[in-house]
């Protein structure tokens, strides 16, 4: 009897020693897409408060610097998660409802200023004088606050803005670069 149950637990332990079936592995790659991306504006649409532009002389003040609001922020944090271009252009304050001007050598209806953009580390400026804007080139990723900051009035040869109501816009477009 003692070789029977010798010979059932080398048997036993025979069946538990028998060696794994062969194992397979692979590696495999998966992928996916991000598409270049950038956050929406939410900007006010109420007009930047300037203030008043003349001083106690009757000419333009030289600086921003007492408006109720010569800066702005657009946005906390945009973002664009690829390379991109900003385009900033300034148009110059006009008194449209002003009556035709008659002493131009004194008077006009135009105020011109800069408007300067800073997106985080990144940062241009347009004058109301040029027509054609900046164009400012974004290399990489940037995320930041994005705000407007306007200074610098000026008039054309020293003259005297008329009394009325100046208005004037600024174009901003942030596009992914090509």
């Amino acid at each position: 009897m003692k070789t029977t149950l010798l010979r059932a637990f080398v048997l036993g332990a025979g069946l538990v020693a028998v060696p794994a079936l062969a194992q397979d592995s692979e590696t495999f790659g998966v992928q996916t897409t991000v598409a270049p991306f950038c956050s929406e504006m939410t900007i006010s649409s109420v007009p930047m408060n300037l203030g008043n532009l003349t001083g106690a002389t009757g000419q333009v003040v030289n600086d921003f610097g007492g408006a109720t609001e010569s800066e702005r922020e657009l946005a906390a944090s945009f973002y664009c998660n690829a390379p991109s271009k900003v385009t900033i252009t300034a148009d110059p304050l006009l008194n449209a409802g002003a009556p035709l001007i008659t002493d131009t050598t004194s008077f006009t209806n135009r105020v011109d200023y800069v408007a300067t953009l800073h997106w985080d580390d990144v940062q241009g400026n347009d004058s109301s004088l040029e027509t054609a804007g900046e164009q400012i080139t974004v290399g990489q990723a940037n995320i930041g606050q994005m705000k407007i900051k306007l200074s610098d009035p000026t008039v054309a040869n020293n003259k005297r803005p008329v009394a009325g109501d100046y208005a004037g816009q600024i174009h901003l477009t942030v596009a992914l670069a090509q």
